[in-house]
């Protein structure tokens, strides 16, 4: 992270992208772990290669083994945060395509890893986008279903809760009930 810092993360990238083509999983973890904290220690320098370490996050992500996507959405997270507001909006929204699946899984680490790399999502992209995802499933007939999605809900309503209300439907109103939103539609 370090040497990623000093001399650039083009010396040290090509290395461990190449390293990642090693069929063996351990190796692979490994190289995982060195691009999180190459990427938590590099910031916003992190922006020009993101580009580059998004198949190799696709694959992490896919994998069987939940270690290995444990890890791939810490680099996810670590990534989103030193990309946020650079115009890499594009990237995250695919990223997150692949980590949102993860939010059903029952392994506490891979809970852990889901929900952290969303909260960097709700920086990175928006909370509105990350609630686009979360409308599908708040209000699902199965329990296993609602359960993460409102855990999840809850974790963006803290983080951003006035961003959240223009996102918010419109609702008409009733005779006793006034629903309206006077001072954003002033504001809009």
């Amino acid at each position: 992270a370090i040497v990623a810092e000093t001399c650039g993360p083009f010396t040290v990238l090509p290395a461990l992208m190449n390293e990642y083509r090693v069929p063996e999983m351990n190796v692979q973890n490994g190289v995982l772990k060195a691009l999180s904290f190459m990427f938590e220690y590099i910031g916003e320098m992190g922006k020009d290669y993101i580009y580059a370490i998004v198949p190799v996050l696709e694959d992490a992500l896919m994998d069987r083994d939940p270690v290995h996507r444990q890890t791939a959405m810490n680099v996810v997270k670590h990534v989103t945060l030193g990309v946020s507001g650079l115009g890499c909006e594009d990237a995250l929204q695919h990223l997150i395509n692949f980590v949102w699946p993860n939010v059903f899984e029952q392994s506490p680490h891979v809970i852990n890893g889901c929900t952290d790399a969303l909260e960097a999502m709700r920086i990175g992209l928006g909370p509105f986008r990350v609630l686009q995802y979360l409308m599908q499933g708040l209000f699902h007939p199965a329990r296993k279903v609602r359960e993460p999605y409102w855990k999840v809900y809850n974790q963006l309503y803290i983080g951003s809760q006035a961003a959240l209300v223009p996102s918010y439907p419109d609702v008409p109103s009733t005779d006793r009930n006034s629903f309206r939103r006077q001072e954003l539609e002033l504001f809009i």
